[in-house]
């Protein structure tokens, strides 16, 4: 009897069930696609951030710390410090090497250009750099160099080519906007620049412009500037671009010391990609360089995923809210015209309990069928944000379906809870007298 007057219920009022069901999948749709994207955003705009630059740069173990005697810095006075070049690759051979996004092996050496002190850094521009030992690697290996970590540095003329410069070819170079200009440097002209005491002519492929400190460098390839300045096999820094979890509100705490940490926290720290765990990861790859942390990019990062997964939170609990209210509004109008209805179910002898348990499972079944359209809905629309703003489709995940049933049913029970208590407080004769 349960069953037969449920189908019969279900079948009327068709018109407020259709604004229920809608209100419903709307807001299933909506919640679901904003907790398919937080679920994937991270690592996406965290690639997109990585465009920018390198987030951790690392250096020689102790030789590039201030040297300050009586408040003035000394630093200068110290015979400089490097990293043997052929040890590069230890920066991808390491327990995040999935999360290294690219680096760059930098060698900095002091030149004169018509007179004027000038730097000159050797480098990778664009080259694969595949791990010792990875049989995915092969010639599948990802890209390294400057050109990988800021893809949108802007050059007049083109990049320059890197073969050839260190078998005694003439070699091609980058001339930042500042030095061009100063110096009068054109993409395509050639210059002199005075390495080690000895003078060298290079092509000037293009004019780099970055908007940072690049403007007033030199950029050659890192063979050549190796072999012109005496410096063979060395380098000064690596910069590295790694796709990290923000940790701002556990880098005090976890971060400052690893070692401090309880045996717990400690395997935590490291199976989670911090910066500074990565940080940590690299220097135990690389005993002889020590890894540090470039915190005003880290630092921005993650404030930017920190806002971005807060705003869709609270977008997709606005619309699970706004759903519940249209599925209240919905449900007790219906209420409302079928109060003679219940009052005869209770005259009948049909407790509280029966007629709220109907009233509920009516409300069940339009959250079940709002949770499938809601799901199917909410998957469309992630993948069609995803590709509008990302360029790609997000992984769909099978716990999405699920998921998105269940907030659905929750939308629809909460939006029943106002509704249900007013059915319970429906007596017969006031409502059948009122008929």
């Amino acid at each position: 009897m349960f069953l037969r007057i449920l189908l019969d219920s279900l079948l009327r009022q068709r018109r407020r069930k259709a604004i229920a069901l809608a209100a419903v999948a709307l807001g299933t749709a909506a919640a679901s696609a904003l907790g398919d994207i937080a679920l994937d955003v991270g690592d996406k705009v965290n690639r997109e951030l990585k465009s920018f630059g390198a987030n951790l740069v690392v250096l020689p173990r102790g030789g590039s710390g201030p040297i300050t005697i009586g408040g003035e810095d000394l630093s200068a006075l110290r015979v400089p410090a490097y990293l043997p070049s052929d040890d590069v690759l230890r920066v991808k051979d390491n327990f995040w090497k999935n999360n290294i996004l690219g680096f760059a092996p930098v060698l900095d050496v002091p030149v004169l250009v018509a007179g004027r002190k000038a730097l000159l850094r050797g480098t990778w521009f664009e080259r694969p750099a595949p791990v010792p030992g990875d049989p995915a690697a092969g010639t599948a290996a990802a890209l390294a160099g400057l050109r990988v970590l800021n893809p949108y540095w802007s050059v007049e003329g083109r990049w320059p080519r890197e073969a050839g410069a260190a078998g005694g070819g003439q070699p091609e170079i980058l001339a930042g906007r500042a030095i061009a200009a100063s110096l009068g440097l054109a993409a395509g002209g050639t210059t002199t620049i005075d390495v080690g005491g000895r003078d060298r002519t290079v092509t000037v492929a293009g004019i780099l412009a970055t908007g940072g400190g690049e403007d007033d460098m030199l950029l050659a390839p890192l063979e050549w500037t190796q072999a012109a300045s005496g410096l063979d096999g060395r380098l000064s820094r690596v910069l590295v671009s790694a796709l990290t979890t923000p940790e701002s509100a556990v880098r005090e705490r976890l971060g400052a010391n690893p070692r401090d940490l309880p045996a717990a926290e400690f395997e935590k720290w490291t199976c989670t990609p911090f910066v500074s765990s990565i940080a940590w990861e690299l220097e135990r790859a690389w005993p002889a360089a020590e890894a540090r942390i470039i915190r005003r990019v880290a630092d921005a990062e993650g404030a930017i995923l920190s806002r971005s997964s807060g705003l869709m939170a609270l977008i997709a609990f606005m619309a699970a809210f706004g759903a519940a209210l249209t599925v209240t509004s919905a449900l007790t109008t219906g209420i409302l015209e079928r109060r003679v209805e219940i009052g005869l179910l209770k005259a009948m002898g049909a407790g509280n309990g029966t007629v709220v348990a109907l009233f509920l499972a009516e409300a069940v079944a339009v959250g079940l069928l709002g949770g499938i359209l809601g799901a199917a809905g909410g998957a469309a629309l992630a993948r069609a944000i995803s590709v509008s703003v990302f360029g790609v489709p997000i992984a769909l995940r099978p716990a999405s379906l699920p998921l998105a049933i269940a907030a659905a049913l929750l939308i629809t029970l909460l939006g029943s809870v106002l509704p249900a208590r007013r059915v319970a407080g429906f007596r017969p004769a006031e409502v059948l007298r009122g008929r």
